[in-house]
């Protein structure tokens, strides 16, 4: 709820500014006959603007200083990708080294826990045929 507050008080906010530096506009929605109209009118200039907008927005990304910038920022972004896939490499291995120390000895452990078992399953069984005897 928090964030649809704000963006209808930015809203009105760029509105209000929009309506206090056109005069035209405001001369024009004065005497304008209905809330129709009004918004009618409003569109129109809302058009207008945005095309002058656009136009400056292209030229501007268009512009030399830009396109450096541009090339700048791609070649950071690699950069940072680079050294990021470097260190998720030396990650995974030190992960997968640890792996491969822990199922060693899961295993010798898992063989000795064999060897024991089987060792007291001997002596159990030698103990049952002494007391059969």
């Amino acid at each position: 709820m928090k964030k649809l507050s704000l963006l209808v008080g930015t809203l009105g906010g760029a509105m209000a500014g929009y309506l206090l530096h056109n005069k035209k506009l405001r001369d024009q929605l004065a005497d304008a006959k209905d809330a129709e109209e009004a918004a009618k009118l409003l569109g129109k200039h809302l058009q207008k603007d945005g095309k002058k907008i656009a136009k400056q927005v292209q030229d501007f990304v268009a512009s030399d200083d830009v396109q450096k910038n541009v090339g700048k920022a791609k070649r950071f972004a690699k950069k940072k990708v680079s050294e990021a896939k470097t260190e998720m490499d030396a990650l995974v291995c030190k992960g997968s080294c640890k792996a491969k120390k822990a199922a060693k000895k899961g295993a010798a452990k898992a063989k000795k826990s064999v060897k024991k078992g089987a060792a007291k399953a001997k002596r159990s069984v030698k103990k049952a045929v002494r007391k059969k005897k």
